[in-house]
């Protein structure tokens, strides 16, 4: 996807009614002294779009804005009866304007949306995406608002060598450590308990090689891992004890990785940083964790509750990766009418700016999860407030187009 603008000066030395039409692959806006006349700002196949405006003699200030998502171009600007003359403008260089997109990105069920940038070989910018379910099907983008499907997989067989079966492979994520991509996956061990394993590759899109076994293990079962570097290189892996399926706390755990992230440091032991409280929004359930280092704190980002209507997406912040950690409180990402339950997401930076990629349901209209369609991924732009901490699109689901990331 590219876009650019061109802007003009266009010399009128008859007065009356000039008819410009202009054809474009994809979205195209005409301004005329500051006057938009045409705006067809889609993606679509070469198409034209006209309009007529009335101009007195003189110097008409004259822009066109463009985008091309992929495949052929097509930009063709007419105008009759023709100007004596256009002179291109003098004005500095800028960048194109972006089109707009409207969530949801994924519009298929894509539970826990594991996201991470990977540029191709030549440069190109490109994120992988990876959700819960059998395989680890891996989806790419180059664009971070269009997916297909690569074909390829992190299990290609359903399940790890070492797992009972792949009933509940879950919340894999796919992070860059060092030379390698290590993916990191929920999946049941031969006790049939939830546990956490690993595989690499030397592509993003594999193929990925197991790490031998769980890596983590509890009697009340593992669930979704996530991966941290610090600044001092140092690597961490943090996840949730799955206490709420047995009527217990749900904390959750960091511990340092060893250098090549298939195991852990050698003397690291295993961290508290998380606990869900009850008596709020949170219920039984704090899970999903993702961490972000922003203006020198670390950022702890979460979902709470039952991943149905009651779901939700809260923030802590510490001064170090391993804590303790200080709850925001409320959640930064609620419902409306429609969407409902977001939460275990991604967050990334792109131009600068920063995003959370995450799931929700469609509502229905009594406000409930719409199971016939699943979740959904979704984008969030993040604002970080003066207090320092992120705000969450309006703090609900995005429901209005805007510039793709």
């Amino acid at each position: 996807m590219y876009s650019a603008r061109f802007s003009g000066a266009a010399n009128v030395t008859t007065a009356g009614a000039y008819e410009i039409t202009v054809t474009s692959d994809d979205g195209v806006r005409v301004r005329v002294d500051g006057k938009t006349i045409i705006d067809d700002w889609t993606p679509h196949s070469p198409r034209a779009a006209n309009a007529t405006v009335t101009l007195g003699v003189g110097v008409h200030d004259v822009v066109v804005e463009y985008f091309q998502m992929r495949g052929a171009a097509t930009l063709v600007f007419d105008v009759a009866p023709a100007f004596a003359d256009v002179v291109p403008s003098t004005a500095a260089p800028m960048d194109g304007p972006k089109p707009l997109f409207s969530n949801p990105v994924v519009p298929f069920d894509c539970p826990d949306p594991g996201v991470i940038s990977a540029p191709a070989a030549d440069g190109h910018p490109r994120w992988v995406m990876v959700c819960t379910g059998g395989k680890f099907q891996l989806h790419v983008s180059d664009d971070l608002v269009t997916w297909t499907n690569s074909g390829k997989y992190i299990l290609p067989d359903g399940k790890a060598a070492w797992s009972a079966n792949g009933n509940r492979d879950w919340a894999p994520e796919i992070h860059p450590i060092g030379s390698s991509w290590i993916a990191y996956f929920t999946a049941v061990n031969g006790s049939d308990v939830l546990s956490i394993g690993c595989a690499y590759a030397s592509d993003p899109l594999g193929p990925f090689t197991d790490c031998g076994g769980p890596i983590v293990q509890d009697p009340l079962g593992v669930i979704d891992a996530t991966f941290f570097e610090d600044v001092d290189g140092k690597r961490y892996l943090y996840w949730k004890i799955d206490g709420n399926s047995q009527g217990k706390p749900t904390p959750i755990f960091v511990r340092e990785l060893a250098s090549d992230g298939r195991s852990f440091a050698p003397g690291s032991t295993a961290t508290q940083v998380l606990v869900n409280d009850t008596a709020t929004w949170e219920g039984g359930v704090v899970e999903a964790p993702w961490i972000v280092l922003h203006d020198g704190k670390y950022f702890l980002f979460y979902s709470g509750n039952v991943y149905d209507d009651r779901y939700r997406t809260g923030v802590a912040r510490a001064s170090s990766p391993k804590g303790p950690f200080t709850k925001k409180g409320a959640p930064i990402l609620a419902n409306n009418t429609k969407w409902v339950g977001p939460g275990h997401g991604s967050v990334f930076e792109r131009n600068g700016k920063s995003y959370f990629f995450h799931h929700a349901w469609p509502a229905l209209a009594n406000g409930k999860n719409d199971t016939t369609k699943g979740r959904y991924g979704l984008i969030a732009p993040i604002q970080w407030g003066s207090d320092g901490w992120p705000v969450a699109s309006d703090g609900t689901p995005l429901t209005t187009p805007i510039e793709w990331p």
